[in-house]
């Protein structure tokens, strides 16, 4: 039976839960709403002048050029196929991107000429996937892991650009390969070894010697990531939840077998790295704090500053190549993901891209409330509560629960046209963090093991609860609606507590 579970969300406070005002609020069209895009990856030019980027605002996702101090975008590749962005190369003759075909997910290599703009695919295999993959410093190789060998196994291969020839330099055999990253003397390779894709360990290659040492074992408890060197190739910066408490953090690695994690970020919520400064005298991180991401830089003295807006969901963030400025994709509830540019000098920050077009604005939209209510065992679940403008407190309204997929996942203060539809029309949605949900520890995400199903079911029935307390919801009209693993338990919800809702819509449900 589920039993209470320590969580950071024992230390958040529920917002003030008010319907606000706003005179131009009304109900929003579905088609209209989808008009809105999204952006994806970023990467700076090597010449700091420009941002590429994803986009999908022709309707499907291709890769996009924009100058760095705002202007006119323009569209660099033209695929009906799925396109991911990486890097430029060192030398910014060259884009790097994988696309797959007719949504096989088993992506080639490209590379995007930036002086004639043609493009040319460099790997040229069927239903074999590459990903993870890094430009060699002087810009004449590339190393990337691939299921060029075996189906469903991605041990690490180096290309040389010249001659097209093809290598593998490191197995699989102890565990896929992820998160490549080539040292700055172009000597080592820096990558996670996964096995399951849930469980990761660190390990370098040393492409003189051919030999590898295991930073980090791979631990059946852990995930280690590895996202940077220090630039003087003798470290290297990973994320990981290897400690007690089970929180993502960053930390240094030094290049010795089963090195000891020298914590940078370690605190009560998951941290992430997101870059490194080009000189490394500051690196940015993220900070998951129940669903809304803080952006902060610290320098090496310790000292740090939050990046604003604050709140919302930052995709991306990455320093020019000067070290001058910080490129993010931030989004929130009322907004889609866009970029913006922080001066680190100036500390201002500039919006360069606009993802919210067919005739709306934010104030078409309401900012969720992050709230906290009480499971049965009395572990405290945070999630989002968004409410309509304009309503009254008169238990009238309906509501819907709406549990994510997952269940190892987590509802973000994000943008989501379909509840900003929903509410548009009437209805509060709550979106629970329920147990199982990632960004609240270890113990908090594996607690559905031997429970799923049960202790997961129980928040939601708890955000029902909580609903009726808010003074907004009719207890008759109270909907449950998800997707995936949040489908299978709308399903268990209608089965096993039918006298709760009146409806429910389960999407694609794990089944």
């Amino acid at each position: 039976p589920a039993q209470m579970i320590p969580t950071p969300a024992a230390k958040l406070a529920s917002d003030s839960i008010t319907s606000p005002s706003n005179p131009v609020y009304r109900p929003l069209d579905i088609d209209t709403l989808y008009y809105t895009r999204s952006i994806y990856a970023l990467r700076w030019s090597v010449d700091n002048e420009h941002l590429y980027f994803e986009t999908n605002i022709t309707g499907r996702y291709n890769i996009w050029r924009v100058p760095s101090a705002g202007g006119w975008p323009v569209q660099l590749t033209v695929s009906e196929e799925k396109t991911d962005l990486a890097d430029p190369s060192p030398d910014g003759h060259h884009l790097l991107y994988s696309q797959d075909y007719q949504g096989d997910e088993k992506p080639n290599l490209y590379l995007l000429d930036l002086t004639e703009y043609k493009t040319q695919n460099i790997t040229n295999t069927e239903k074999r996937g590459h990903r993870d993959m890094r430009w060699s410093p002087d810009s004449r190789s590339l190393v990337y892991a691939a299921e060029r060998d075996i189906p469903g196994t991605y041990p690490i291969f180096q290309q040389d650009l010249a001659t097209g020839t093809i290598k593998k330099i490191v197995s699989s055999d102890t565990g896929d390969c992820e998160a490549v990253q080539f040292s700055p003397d172009g000597k080592k390779l820096a990558f996670s070894r996964t096995r399951n894709y849930q469980y990761s360990g660190v390990s370098v290659y040393d492409l003189e010697a051919r030999s590898e040492t295991v930073l980090a074992p791979i631990d059946d408890r852990a995930t280690s990531i590895v996202g940077d060197w220090t630039r003087d190739n003798k470290r290297v910066y990973v994320t990981s939840n290897a400690n007690d408490k089970g929180m993502d953090a960053v930390a240094l690695l030094d290049l010795k077998e089963n090195a000891e994690f020298q914590w940078l970020t370690l605190q009560d919520w998951d941290s992430q790295l997101a870059d490194v400064s080009p000189a490394e005298d500051k690196y940015a991180y993220i900070v998951n704090e129940a669903g809304n991401i803080h952006l902060y830089i610290r320098d090496l003295k310790g000292e740090q500053e939050e990046i604003p807006p604050g709140h919302g969901v930052i995709r991306a963030a990455r320093f020019s190549p000067d070290g001058k400025q910080l490129a993010i994709i931030h989004g929130s509830g009322d907004s889609p993901h866009d970029i913006w540019v922080y001066d680190l000098k100036a500390r201002t920050l500039k919006q360069i891209t606009y993802s919210l077009v067919g005739g709306l604005n934010q104030d078409n939209f309401v900012q969720p409330h992050l709230i906290v209510y009480p499971a049965q065992d009395q572990t405290p679940i945070s999630g989002f509560l968004y409410i309509p403008a304009n309503i009254k407190p008169d238990r009238s309204h309906p509501a819907i629960v709406y549990p994510h997929g997952g269940p190892q996942w987590q509802h973000f203060n994000s943008w989501y046209p379909n509840i900003q539809y929903l509410t548009s029309h009437g209805y509060l949605v709550i979106a629970p963090n329920y147990r199982g949900s990632t960004g609240f520890g270890r113990e908090y995400m594996e607690s559905l093991r031997k429970d799923a199903g049960r202790g997961d079911l129980n928040d939601l029935v708890s955000a029902v609860d909580y609903l009726k307390t808010t003074g907004y919801v009719d207890p008759k009209k109270i909907a449950i609606m998800g997707g995936s693993w949040g489908g299978y338990l709308t399903l268990m919800a209608l089965t096993r507590t039918p006298e709760i809702w009146a409806a429910g819509i389960s999407i694609v449900p794990l089944a």
